[in-house]
């Protein structure tokens, strides 16, 4: 699924957009690494086909296409998107956007060319799924809401993101219509708060942002409010980004599958939130135990801004020591009661898009 129909947007598309950037490296690496994804396709063709010549394979590999294919759309559109549509200085109208992108080489190349055809083996392909993804990316704006996440959190990361120009506003809404009234505020804001100023750093500001839930399966947190869910499993309340996420963690991922024993099926255990790691701890401390601190053991090595040689325009640990202690989506939830958790679900579920808070009647 991965290097079948996902490396497509990444060592294809996305070499495409660094040669546009004036980044020649990427390119001529990645495309000497698609060569060896091409063996790795025919490779796994062959595999599946032989697989699949017992029908007793068939329960299985259904259940692995349907997970494989939502985990890999969940985070490899969430990464490859944001970088190819954010990521970029190139904005020509007739640059395809990260959705036409989607359409051509995942939709058409893998879906329609590549796995459709394998029903004539009886395979049961997971188009509800597939067309469910790009219901996702084209009318609930998944890549913008992973963007604007990955930018609200940048003190939590080591890149420099630099704040919109009208060109970039101009380019997204000609791409994808109705984009500024769901997004272009926040960047707004984004650009109003990138140099510090004494006010703390966009996600403890006002700017009508509600900070999400983290999907427990796929690690990518619950962007579109309206399909987040949760379960209790094992003892511990999980929360998930869309009810696929919550049925791999809950149903595929167990010992036994539809009455058949699956022993070695891997399992979502262990410290899999960061938050949680560092609930409670000073903003400070936590970006200095990641590391993310440059060689004066002041300067932070995440900037929400490209003005890099301007000291006074740097963001500090001193600026992070004044911000509130990082608090865990995940443990508050826990902590909640049952009833303040439905009351708490039924109201995130009514927020967005671009992350806002809920008009409540």
């Amino acid at each position: 699924m991965a290097e079948t129909a996902f490396t497509n947007t990444l060592f294809v598309a996305m070499p495409a957009e660094a040669a546009a950037n004036g980044d020649y490296l990427l390119p001529t690496v990645f495309h000497s690494v698609q060569s060896d994804e091409s063996r790795h396709i025919s490779n796994g063709y062959a595999t599946l086909l032989m697989a699949l010549s017992d029908e007793s394979n068939h329960q299985l590999l259904q259940r692995d296409l349907r997970y494989a294919w939502w985990n890999n759309h969940r985070v490899v559109d969430a990464a490859i998107g944001t970088f190819i549509e954010y990521g970029t200085k190139d904005r020509r109208k007739e640059r395809q956007s990260y959705a036409e992108m989607w359409r051509r080489w995942i939709y058409d190349d893998y879906y329609r060319s590549y796995l459709v055809p394998l029903e004539k083996y009886g395979l049961v392909i997971p188009h509800d799924l597939i067309e469910e993804a790009w219901n996702q990316i084209w009318n609930k704006g998944y890549v913008h809401e992973v963007a604007q996440f990955f930018a609200t959190g940048w003190l939590a990361n080591y890149w420099r993101i630099d704040p919109m120009t009208d060109e970039d506003f101009e380019w997204f809404e000609y791409k994808y219509p109705g984009w500024y009234d769901k997004y272009g505020k926040w960047w707004e804001n984004y650009n109003r708060l990138s140099t510090p100023n004494g006010h703390h750093p966009i996600v403890f500001e006002d700017v009508d942002y509600w900070y999400p839930q983290r999907c427990w399966t796929c690690m990518v947190p619950c962007l579109v409010r309206e399909d987040m869910v949760y379960a209790e499993v094992d003892g511990v309340v999980r929360t998930y980004c869309h009810e696929m996420c919550k049925w791999t963690d809950v149903t595929a991922f167990r010992p036994t599958y539809m009455g058949r024993e699956t022993p070695n099926m891997g399992q979502l255990i262990g410290h899999r939130e960061w938050e949680t790691l560092y609930h409670g701890w000073n903003w400070a401390d936590v970006v200095s135990d990641m590391g993310y601190v440059r060689d004066d053991g002041k300067t932070m090595v995440a900037q929400p801004h490209l003005q890099l040689g301007d000291q006074k325009k740097m963001w500090t640990l001193d600026h992070l020591r004044r911000c509130p202690p990082l608090q865990s989506p995940n443990v508050l939830f826990n902590e909640m009661t049952p009833e303040e958790r439905e009351a708490f679900h039924a109201r995130y579920i009514r927020g967005g898009p671009g992350g806002r808070f809920p008009v409540d009647a």
